[in-house]
């Protein structure tokens, strides 16, 4: 074990590259909505279920789609709240142990995913949801978009901040797979606050923002198709589903209105519950177990889209549209989804974006919403990949 005092006010770019080259995994974060750039670094361990928010403890935890692989949790060792205004020496510690870490995924560059393929996995989703009780699958794909050339994460991590105010930006090295995912997310899965305001919303429906002669579409303008307001619905019912399994029932809705989320818009409805109102400790920790895979990213019924996808998608989603984020850190919580996210892994750089497919899709424009999808964070990496 070694430690080291790094003064982070001048030298916050060697932060990252220490842990990277010890194998120390790390974080930084930023919420939607606020200008506090965060850090938090750590020993690394794998929960093997969704995290107990009394229990778990402080840290940073990223769980992937299929939560069967294990949970990865790093560690609150060190958590520096606002970057940007550090002041003094921080002490560091480097421990690049990882308990009870293993390997789950296999190098997968060769899992991608053509247009003739896909285009063709959404028609067979089609006649699924015609003739079976499946109501709506989300089918994904993966892009390999280059070799990075020059990985600075706090820049990366720095240009998102400021591209997109209203996501949860955030870049992570997860040590034991040795790979960095960096994305702007625009959907809560869980969050609750120091006085025990929880919240989740259901965000669905996309559209691109600008217009055929490349016009903003304000979100007050945009106009929806009805395929775009049911997919929305669904989400939305699940989430009241659930509720109604706890018997809860004194919640908030508030939507849904259009927010736009990058170069797209999105229909979004948030609720509210307050848990300590409704003497509910622990509502966190149920819904998350209730939530992910939420149909956003999976479908409806869950079981019957889950199974489709495993048995349809060509490749691993591994950490994407899995779950990311702060828990327990200064007596909050706040999980996203992990959406409009790149890996990095042996300099290759790769996009991932889904598309919600109910019986009135199109095969040609769930593709090209991919596209769409894609471009949100990875035109950010234009000036870092060959």
């Amino acid at each position: 074990m070694l430690k080291t005092g790094i003064n982070l006010k001048i030298r916050i770019d060697d932060l990252w590259q220490t842990c990277l080259q010890k194998k120390n995994s790390f974080a930084f974060y930023k919420l939607p909505d606020s200008s506090l750039k965060s850090f938090v670094s750590g020993s690394e361990k794998i929960l093997n279920e969704n995290p107990d928010f009394s229990s778990v403890g402080s840290g940073f935890v990223v769980s992937p789609f299929q939560q069967e692989r294990g949970l990865y949790f790093i560690n609150n060792d060190v958590f520096i709240k606002d970057i940007e205004n550090v002041t003094e020496e921080i002490p560091f510690k480097i421990d690049n142990k990882i308990q009870d870490g293993r390997m789950f995924f296999e190098p997968s560059a060769h899992d991608l995913t053509d247009k003739t393929f896909y285009t063709n996995l959404v028609s067979k989703a089609i006649q699924e949801i015609k003739h079976t009780s499946l109501d709506k699958v989300v089918f994904s794909r993966k892009k390999l978009i280059g070799k990075i050339n020059n990985l600075n994460i706090l820049e990366i991590f720095n240009l998102l901040c400021h591209k997109y105010p209203s996501a949860f930006v955030s870049a992570t090295y997860i040590s034991s797979l040795n790979q960095v995912w960096i994305g702007a997310s625009p959907e809560i899965l869980v969050s609750e606050d120091k006085s025990g305001i929880f919240k989740t919303v259901a965000l669905a429906g996309t559209q691109y923002a600008f217009d055929s002669e490349n016009h903003e579409i304000l979100p007050k303008n945009a106009l929806w198709s009805q395929k775009e307001i049911e997919e929305q619905a669904l989400v939305g019912r699940y989430i009241i589903d659930c509720l109604k399994k706890i018997r809860v029932r004194e919640y908030l809705e508030v939507g849904p209105k259009t927010v736009k989320a990058g170069n797209l818009l999105h229909l979004k409805s948030t609720f509210s519950i307050n848990s300590a109102q409704i003497n509910f400790s622990n509502l966190s920790t149920v819904m998350l177990n209730l939530l992910h895979p939420t149909s956003a990213v999976c479908g409806m019924p869950k079981e019957l889209s889950m199974n489709l996808i495993n048995q349809s998608e060509n490749y691993n989603r591994e950490l994407y549209s899995g779950f990311l984020g702060p828990i327990n850190i200064q007596s909050e919580s706040h999980l996203f989804v992990n959406l409009r996210t790149i890996k990095i892994e042996n300099t290759e750089v790769f996009a991932y974006a889904g598309a919600g497919i109910t019986e009135d899709s199109n095969p040609e424009k769930e593709w090209t919403e991919t596209e769409y999808k894609m471009e949100t964070v990875s035109k950010v990496f234009d000036n870092f990949i060959e």
